[in-house]
């Protein structure tokens, strides 16, 4: 009997069991765009290299022109731009729906 009793108590605390293993699942999609980010990625392809350029040199870089830009992740779950300006730099440019323009800058 008594090994019933103990069997039964095991049974009981294995049926609550721990949620501290449980995996939860991460979304991992894009935000979607919206406000001026939205905006900037209707814009063709001239006129999007030339707001990326007013925003590389808004944050104190240099580059005279950006000569190609393309959609990039530029942080986990952001789409931003990659602008390649003619004197060889890039810039990683994340535009915020209010306008704002975040800028991460590298030389070659």
């Amino acid at each position: 009997m008594r090994k019933w009793i103990v069997l039964a108590g095991l049974l009981a605390l294995a049926a609550c069991g721990d949620n501290g293993d449980q995996i939860t699942a991460v979304d991992k999609r894009p935000a979607p765009e919206t406000g001026a980010a939205a905006a900037v990625a209707k814009l063709d392809e001239a006129q999007r290299n030339g707001v990326l350029e007013r925003a590389v040199r808004a944050s104190g870089a240099a580059c005279p022109t950006v000569a190609k830009s393309e959609r990039t992740q530029v942080r986990p779950g952001v789409t931003g731009w990659k602008a390649q300006c003619d004197n060889g730099t890039a810039h990683l440019i994340e535009i915020q729906p209010d306008g704002n323009a975040t800028v991460t800058s590298r030389t070659h």
